[in-house]
């Protein structure tokens, strides 16, 4: 009987073992196919509540401005949700 727990032991602390290289490898996988945050500062929507301020701080930032126009009943600009 102590034999089969120690077998048991052994078995369980090898597939645990396993595991977690299969984890780390698929981390490290993420990790390099991950975009920079400077490659996704063109997707963080930065939102103003007119255009007049859109184009002033475009200018100033040296960005460009994203213009969405909303065309529904619950349309909110101040959130951004449309």
């Amino acid at each position: 009987m102590r034999k089969i727990l120690c077998s048991l032991l052994v078995l369980a602390s090898s597939v645990a073992s396993a595991q977690d290289q299969r984890v780390s490898r698929v981390l490290a996988k993420f990790d390099r196919l991950r975009p920079s945050e400077k490659d996704l500062a063109m997707y963080r929507l930065d939102w103003a509540d007119s255009l007049d301020n859109a184009w002033k701080r475009a200018a100033r930032e040296g960005r460009p401005v994203f213009l969405v126009i909303i065309h529904a009943k619950y349309g909110d600009i101040q959130s951004g949700h449309c």
